[in-house]
Protein backbone atom coordinates (compact mmCIF):
# COMPACT_ATOMS: atom_id res chain seq x y z
CA UNK A 1 0.00 0.00 0.00
CA UNK A 2 1.53 3.50 -0.63
CA UNK A 3 1.84 6.07 2.11
CA UNK A 4 -0.48 8.23 0.48
CA UNK A 5 -3.39 5.64 0.06
CA UNK A 6 -2.75 4.54 3.55
CA UNK A 7 -2.79 8.20 5.42
CA UNK A 8 -6.31 8.94 3.21
CA UNK A 9 -8.10 5.29 5.44
CA UNK A 10 -7.14 7.22 8.84
CA UNK A 11 -5.16 9.85 10.61
CA UNK A 12 -1.99 7.96 12.06
CA UNK A 13 -0.34 9.31 15.52
CA UNK A 14 3.59 8.88 15.93
CA UNK A 15 5.04 10.04 19.34
CA UNK A 16 8.77 11.05 18.98
CA UNK A 17 10.57 10.45 22.26
CA UNK A 18 14.44 11.90 22.38
CA UNK A 19 15.86 14.07 24.42
CA UNK A 20 17.57 16.57 21.87
CA UNK A 21 15.09 18.68 20.71
CA UNK A 22 16.67 19.44 17.27
CA UNK A 23 16.62 16.00 16.45
CA UNK A 24 12.66 16.36 17.49
CA UNK A 25 12.33 19.43 14.77
CA UNK A 26 13.86 17.06 12.11
CA UNK A 27 11.62 14.00 12.74
CA UNK A 28 8.22 16.08 12.88
CA UNK A 29 9.24 18.16 10.06
CA UNK A 30 9.37 15.52 8.22
CA UNK A 31 6.54 13.28 9.32
CA UNK A 32 3.97 16.12 8.66
CA UNK A 33 5.22 16.41 5.41
CA UNK A 34 4.24 12.89 5.24
CA UNK A 35 0.56 13.72 6.39
CA UNK A 36 1.28 12.05 9.71
CA UNK A 37 0.16 13.51 13.05
CA UNK A 38 3.01 14.09 15.58
CA UNK A 39 3.61 14.41 19.10
CA UNK A 40 6.58 14.21 21.27
CA UNK A 41 7.93 13.59 24.45
CA UNK A 42 11.69 14.53 25.72
CA UNK A 43 12.17 11.55 28.44
CA UNK A 44 10.68 8.51 28.72
CA UNK A 45 8.52 9.43 31.80
CA UNK A 46 6.85 11.82 30.06
CA UNK A 47 6.63 9.60 27.33
CA UNK A 48 4.88 7.13 29.53
CA UNK A 49 2.48 9.12 30.79
CA UNK A 50 1.73 11.02 27.37
CA UNK A 51 0.84 7.72 25.66
CA UNK A 52 -2.20 7.17 28.60
CA UNK A 53 -3.97 10.04 27.33
CA UNK A 54 -3.53 9.54 23.69
CA UNK A 55 -2.25 6.50 22.28
CA UNK A 56 -0.09 6.82 18.98
CA UNK A 57 -0.30 4.51 16.53
CA UNK A 58 3.40 4.06 16.29
CA UNK A 59 6.47 5.34 18.43
CA UNK A 60 10.54 6.60 17.60
CA UNK A 61 12.21 5.64 20.49
CA UNK A 62 15.61 7.36 21.29
CA UNK A 63 17.77 4.65 23.33
CA UNK A 64 20.22 7.36 25.19
CA UNK A 65 18.04 9.08 27.48
CA UNK A 66 18.80 10.00 30.99
CA UNK A 67 16.54 8.48 34.03
CA UNK A 68 15.07 5.79 31.99
CA UNK A 69 16.54 5.16 28.99
CA UNK A 70 14.71 3.91 25.96
CA UNK A 71 15.23 0.07 26.38
CA UNK A 72 13.38 0.52 29.97
CA UNK A 73 10.83 2.09 28.14
CA UNK A 74 9.98 -0.41 25.85
CA UNK A 75 9.86 -2.76 28.41
CA UNK A 76 7.24 -0.88 30.54
CA UNK A 77 5.00 -0.57 27.53
CA UNK A 78 5.21 -3.95 25.93
CA UNK A 79 3.93 -5.20 30.02
CA UNK A 80 1.20 -2.67 29.75
CA UNK A 81 -1.75 -4.36 27.75
CA UNK A 82 -3.10 -0.78 26.72
CA UNK A 83 0.09 -0.09 25.16
CA UNK A 84 1.74 -3.62 24.15
CA UNK A 85 0.47 -3.72 20.34
CA UNK A 86 2.13 -0.13 19.43
CA UNK A 87 5.16 -0.63 17.35
CA UNK A 88 7.76 0.52 19.10
CA UNK A 89 11.09 1.79 16.37
CA UNK A 90 14.59 2.46 18.52
CA UNK A 91 16.10 5.11 16.50
CA UNK A 92 19.91 5.62 17.83
CA UNK A 93 23.68 6.55 17.19
CA UNK A 94 24.30 3.12 18.64
CA UNK A 95 25.05 0.63 16.30
CA UNK A 96 26.55 -2.04 18.33
CA UNK A 97 24.75 -5.55 17.33
CA UNK A 98 24.03 -6.58 20.96
CA UNK A 99 22.24 -3.07 21.43
CA UNK A 100 20.21 -4.18 18.15
CA UNK A 101 19.64 -7.45 19.62
CA UNK A 102 18.59 -6.02 22.92
CA UNK A 103 16.01 -3.86 21.36
CA UNK A 104 14.22 -6.58 19.41
CA UNK A 105 13.88 -8.56 22.49
CA UNK A 106 12.27 -5.94 24.62
CA UNK A 107 9.80 -5.60 21.78
CA UNK A 108 10.57 -3.60 19.17
CA UNK A 109 9.44 -4.14 16.11
CA UNK A 110 12.81 -2.25 13.67
CA UNK A 111 15.93 -0.43 14.70
CA UNK A 112 17.45 2.66 12.66
CA UNK A 113 20.84 3.80 13.31
CA UNK A 114 21.72 8.05 13.22
CA UNK A 115 22.21 10.04 10.89
CA UNK A 116 19.37 8.44 9.03
CA UNK A 117 18.24 7.96 5.77
CA UNK A 118 15.16 10.32 5.58
CA UNK A 119 13.46 8.27 2.95
CA UNK A 120 14.67 5.12 4.64
CA UNK A 121 13.01 5.94 8.11
CA UNK A 122 9.68 7.15 6.66
CA UNK A 123 9.34 3.81 4.42
CA UNK A 124 10.02 1.30 7.33
CA UNK A 125 7.51 3.85 9.51
CA UNK A 126 4.72 3.24 6.49
CA UNK A 127 5.40 -0.39 6.54
CA UNK A 128 5.01 -0.68 10.16
CA UNK A 129 1.96 1.47 10.24
CA UNK A 130 0.23 -0.45 7.36
CA UNK A 131 1.12 -3.67 9.19
CA UNK A 132 -0.66 -2.58 12.78
CA UNK A 133 -3.20 -1.07 10.49
CA UNK A 134 -4.26 -4.51 8.81
CA UNK A 135 -3.45 -5.86 12.61
CA UNK A 136 -6.30 -4.02 13.71
CA UNK A 137 -8.38 -4.52 10.91
CA UNK A 138 -8.46 -8.46 11.05
CA UNK A 139 -8.58 -8.20 14.53
CA UNK A 140 -11.86 -5.67 14.65
CA UNK A 141 -13.08 -8.36 11.87
CA UNK A 142 -13.07 -11.00 13.92
CA UNK A 143 -14.79 -9.58 17.40
CA UNK A 144 -17.12 -8.69 14.35
CA UNK A 145 -17.85 -12.28 13.58
CA UNK A 146 -17.91 -13.56 16.69
CA UNK A 147 -20.74 -11.36 17.22
CA UNK A 148 -22.60 -12.35 14.54
CA UNK A 149 -21.86 -15.94 15.19
CA UNK A 150 -23.30 -14.93 18.60
CA UNK A 151 -25.81 -12.91 17.20
CA UNK A 152 -26.76 -16.45 15.06
CA UNK A 153 -26.47 -18.96 18.98
CA UNK A 154 -28.80 -16.53 20.46
CA UNK A 155 -31.54 -16.56 18.17
CA UNK A 156 -31.52 -20.04 17.39
CA UNK A 157 -31.88 -20.34 21.77
CA UNK A 158 -34.97 -18.40 21.30
CA UNK A 159 -36.34 -19.45 18.49
CA UNK A 160 -35.74 -23.95 19.92
CA UNK A 161 -37.09 -22.70 23.53
CA UNK A 162 -39.68 -19.76 23.76
CA UNK A 163 -41.09 -19.67 20.44
CA UNK A 164 -41.35 -23.67 20.07
CA UNK A 165 -42.88 -23.46 23.56
CA UNK A 166 -45.69 -20.75 22.37
CA UNK A 167 -46.49 -22.76 19.45
CA UNK A 168 -46.54 -25.98 21.52
CA UNK A 169 -49.20 -24.40 23.55
CA UNK A 170 -51.30 -22.90 20.66
CA UNK A 171 -50.87 -26.36 18.64
CA UNK A 172 -52.13 -28.45 22.47
CA UNK A 173 -54.63 -26.18 23.22
CA UNK A 174 -56.17 -26.15 19.41
CA UNK A 175 -55.76 -29.96 19.53
CA UNK A 176 -57.46 -30.24 22.39
CA UNK A 177 -60.32 -28.22 21.02
CA UNK A 178 -60.57 -30.06 18.21
CA UNK A 179 -60.64 -33.88 19.65
CA UNK A 180 -62.37 -32.71 22.76
CA UNK A 181 -64.88 -29.74 22.34
CA UNK A 182 -67.76 -31.72 22.93
CA UNK A 183 -66.54 -32.26 26.06
CA UNK A 184 -65.86 -28.90 27.62
CA UNK A 185 -67.95 -26.90 28.93
CA UNK A 186 -68.23 -23.21 28.35
CA UNK A 187 -65.95 -21.89 30.68
CA UNK A 188 -63.33 -24.66 29.45
CA UNK A 189 -63.74 -23.29 25.92
CA UNK A 190 -63.47 -20.07 27.22
CA UNK A 191 -60.07 -20.77 29.04
CA UNK A 192 -58.42 -22.67 26.49
CA UNK A 193 -59.49 -20.20 23.41
CA UNK A 194 -57.51 -17.94 25.88
CA UNK A 195 -54.65 -19.94 26.45
CA UNK A 196 -54.65 -19.93 22.60
CA UNK A 197 -54.84 -16.39 22.12
CA UNK A 198 -52.28 -15.16 24.78
CA UNK A 199 -49.77 -17.66 23.27
CA UNK A 200 -50.30 -16.36 19.80
CA UNK A 201 -50.12 -12.46 21.15
CA UNK A 202 -46.62 -13.75 22.98
CA UNK A 203 -45.57 -15.43 20.13
CA UNK A 204 -46.24 -12.38 18.06
CA UNK A 205 -44.56 -10.10 19.94
CA UNK A 206 -41.55 -12.12 20.18
CA UNK A 207 -41.02 -12.69 16.68
CA UNK A 208 -41.32 -8.90 16.28
CA UNK A 209 -38.74 -8.20 18.45
CA UNK A 210 -36.53 -11.23 17.01
CA UNK A 211 -36.93 -9.15 14.00
CA UNK A 212 -36.05 -5.97 15.18
CA UNK A 213 -33.39 -6.99 17.13
CA UNK A 214 -31.63 -8.80 14.60
CA UNK A 215 -32.11 -6.27 11.80
CA UNK A 216 -30.73 -3.81 14.45
CA UNK A 217 -27.53 -6.23 15.34
CA UNK A 218 -27.14 -6.91 11.39
CA UNK A 219 -27.01 -3.21 10.68
CA UNK A 220 -29.86 -3.48 8.36
CA UNK A 221 -32.22 -0.89 9.86
CA UNK A 222 -32.71 2.50 8.38
CA UNK A 223 -33.64 4.89 10.80
CA UNK A 224 -35.73 7.51 9.86
CA UNK A 225 -36.18 10.42 12.03
CA UNK A 226 -39.27 12.22 12.19
CA UNK A 227 -41.23 14.63 15.02
CA UNK A 228 -42.88 11.84 17.36
CA UNK A 229 -45.71 12.70 19.16
CA UNK A 230 -43.76 10.83 22.53
CA UNK A 231 -47.11 11.80 24.91
CA UNK A 232 -49.29 10.54 22.59
CA UNK A 233 -46.98 7.58 21.37
CA UNK A 234 -47.04 6.43 25.17
CA UNK A 235 -51.32 6.98 26.26
CA UNK A 236 -52.02 4.70 22.46
CA UNK A 237 -49.71 1.91 23.82
CA UNK A 238 -51.39 2.37 27.67
CA UNK A 239 -54.92 1.70 25.75
CA UNK A 240 -53.28 -1.23 23.80
CA UNK A 241 -51.68 -2.69 26.93
CA UNK A 242 -54.85 -2.26 29.34
CA UNK A 243 -56.59 -5.66 28.64
CA UNK A 244 -53.10 -7.27 29.73
CA UNK A 245 -52.92 -5.21 33.04
CA UNK A 246 -56.67 -5.73 33.91
CA UNK A 247 -55.69 -9.41 33.63
CA UNK A 248 -53.58 -8.52 36.83
CA UNK A 249 -55.75 -5.78 38.45
CA UNK A 250 -53.22 -3.15 37.21
CA UNK A 251 -53.93 0.04 36.98
CA UNK A 252 -51.85 2.29 34.51
CA UNK A 253 -51.31 6.29 35.25
CA UNK A 254 -49.84 8.48 32.74
CA UNK A 255 -48.47 11.79 33.45
CA UNK A 256 -46.77 14.94 31.89
CA UNK A 257 -44.94 18.49 32.29
CA UNK A 258 -44.40 20.32 30.15
CA UNK A 259 -45.65 22.21 26.95
CA UNK A 260 -44.08 19.97 23.84
CA UNK A 261 -43.51 16.13 24.01
CA UNK A 262 -42.03 16.31 20.01
CA UNK A 263 -39.12 14.58 19.97
CA UNK A 264 -36.80 13.54 17.00
CA UNK A 265 -36.32 10.02 16.63
CA UNK A 266 -38.01 6.81 14.56
CA UNK A 267 -41.03 6.55 14.77
CA UNK A 268 -41.58 2.74 15.12
CA UNK A 269 -38.59 2.35 17.33
CA UNK A 270 -40.07 4.74 19.84
CA UNK A 271 -43.11 2.62 19.55
CA UNK A 272 -41.29 -0.55 20.06
CA UNK A 273 -39.01 1.03 23.26
CA UNK A 274 -42.60 2.17 24.54
CA UNK A 275 -44.17 -1.34 23.68
CA UNK A 276 -41.43 -3.60 25.70
CA UNK A 277 -41.02 -1.34 28.31
CA UNK A 278 -44.59 -0.92 29.38
CA UNK A 279 -44.89 -4.91 28.41
CA UNK A 280 -42.34 -5.66 31.03
CA UNK A 281 -43.32 -3.58 33.47
CA UNK A 282 -46.98 -5.31 33.61
CA UNK A 283 -44.72 -8.95 33.63
CA UNK A 284 -43.16 -7.90 36.64
CA UNK A 285 -45.90 -5.96 38.48
CA UNK A 286 -47.93 -7.61 41.66
CA UNK A 287 -51.51 -8.20 41.47
CA UNK A 288 -53.53 -5.12 41.86
CA UNK A 289 -50.41 -2.66 41.35
CA UNK A 290 -49.85 0.18 39.71
CA UNK A 291 -47.43 1.37 36.50
CA UNK A 292 -46.96 5.27 36.88
CA UNK A 293 -45.85 6.24 33.43
CA UNK A 294 -45.09 9.71 33.11
CA UNK A 295 -43.11 11.86 30.43
CA UNK A 296 -41.28 15.22 30.57
CA UNK A 297 -39.64 17.71 28.85
CA UNK A 298 -36.40 18.50 29.81
CA UNK A 299 -33.92 21.66 28.00
CA UNK A 300 -31.96 19.26 25.61
CA UNK A 301 -34.87 16.39 25.06
CA UNK A 302 -37.84 14.26 25.85
CA UNK A 303 -37.87 12.40 28.89
CA UNK A 304 -40.05 9.23 29.69
CA UNK A 305 -40.50 7.19 32.90
CA UNK A 306 -42.23 3.70 33.36
CA UNK A 307 -42.11 3.07 36.80
CA UNK A 308 -43.28 -0.21 38.40
CA UNK A 309 -44.04 -1.66 42.17
CA UNK A 310 -42.85 -5.26 41.23
CA UNK A 311 -40.33 -7.46 42.21
CA UNK A 312 -37.59 -5.54 41.57
CA UNK A 313 -34.21 -6.33 40.23
CA UNK A 314 -31.06 -8.52 42.56
CA UNK A 315 -27.72 -6.65 42.11
CA UNK A 316 -26.37 -9.88 39.84
CA UNK A 317 -29.25 -8.64 37.26
CA UNK A 318 -28.66 -5.24 37.78
CA UNK A 319 -25.08 -5.42 37.49
CA UNK A 320 -26.03 -7.95 34.04
CA UNK A 321 -28.11 -5.38 32.96
CA UNK A 322 -25.27 -2.97 33.38
CA UNK A 323 -22.64 -4.80 31.25
CA UNK A 324 -25.25 -4.53 28.14
CA UNK A 325 -25.42 -8.36 28.58
CA UNK A 326 -25.94 -10.34 25.44
CA UNK A 327 -27.50 -13.69 27.04
CA UNK A 328 -31.11 -13.81 26.82
CA UNK A 329 -32.43 -15.27 29.82
CA UNK A 330 -35.28 -13.39 31.59
CA UNK A 331 -37.00 -14.64 35.10
CA UNK A 332 -40.34 -15.24 34.59
CA UNK A 333 -43.01 -12.55 35.73
CA UNK A 334 -45.25 -12.59 38.97
CA UNK A 335 -47.75 -14.56 37.06
CA UNK A 336 -45.13 -16.97 35.89
CA UNK A 337 -44.99 -14.92 32.22
CA UNK A 338 -41.87 -16.48 30.31
CA UNK A 339 -39.96 -14.12 28.01
CA UNK A 340 -36.30 -14.41 25.99
CA UNK A 341 -34.81 -11.14 27.53
CA UNK A 342 -34.86 -9.44 24.20
CA UNK A 343 -37.12 -6.63 25.45
CA UNK A 344 -34.20 -4.53 26.84
CA UNK A 345 -31.27 -5.41 24.46
CA UNK A 346 -33.75 -3.87 22.05
CA UNK A 347 -34.74 -0.98 23.77
CA UNK A 348 -31.03 -0.28 24.65
CA UNK A 349 -30.36 -0.82 21.18
CA UNK A 350 -33.03 1.49 19.72
CA UNK A 351 -31.98 4.79 22.41
CA UNK A 352 -28.58 4.17 21.55
CA UNK A 353 -29.19 4.57 17.98
CA UNK A 354 -31.45 7.60 17.79
CA UNK A 355 -29.30 9.24 19.95
CA UNK A 356 -30.78 9.20 22.98
CA UNK A 357 -30.12 7.99 26.74
CA UNK A 358 -31.83 4.88 28.40
CA UNK A 359 -31.12 4.39 32.84
CA UNK A 360 -33.25 2.39 35.30
CA UNK A 361 -33.00 1.91 39.39
CA UNK A 362 -34.49 -0.93 41.25
CA UNK A 363 -34.97 -2.63 44.17
CA UNK A 364 -35.84 -6.21 45.54
CA UNK A 365 -39.24 -6.43 46.21
CA UNK A 366 -39.72 -2.27 45.47
CA UNK A 367 -40.06 -2.45 41.83
CA UNK A 368 -38.22 -0.77 39.05
CA UNK A 369 -38.09 2.31 37.25
CA UNK A 370 -36.82 2.39 33.51
CA UNK A 371 -36.26 5.63 31.54
CA UNK A 372 -34.87 6.60 28.35
CA UNK A 373 -34.70 9.89 26.40
CA UNK A 374 -34.85 11.39 22.74
CA UNK A 375 -33.72 14.60 21.13
CA UNK A 376 -36.30 17.27 21.33
CA UNK A 377 -37.32 18.13 17.47
CA UNK A 378 -36.67 21.84 16.61
CA UNK A 379 -39.22 24.22 15.81
CA UNK A 380 -42.35 22.90 18.14
CA UNK A 381 -42.99 25.69 20.49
Amino acid sequence: MEKESLVKLKEFKVLIVDDVPENIQVLAHLLNERGLKVSYADSGIKALKAIKNNLPDLILLDVSMPEMDGFEVCEKLKADKLTADIPVIFLTAKVDQQDVINGLEKGAVDYVTKPFNAKELTSRIFTHLELKYTRDLIEKQNEELYRLNEIKNQLFSVISHDMKNLFNNILFGTESMEKEVEHFSKEEVVQVAGLVNDSAKRAYDLLQNLLDWSRSQMNNIVIKPVGVEVLLVVNQAVRLFRPSAAKKKIKMEVSSFGNTFCALADMDMVKAIIRNLISNAIKYSFAEGTIHLRVKENPDGIEVRVKDEGVGMSEAQIEKLQKYSQSLGSTPGTHNERGSGLGILLIRDFVEKNKGNFGFNSKPGKGSTFWFTLPKAENTN
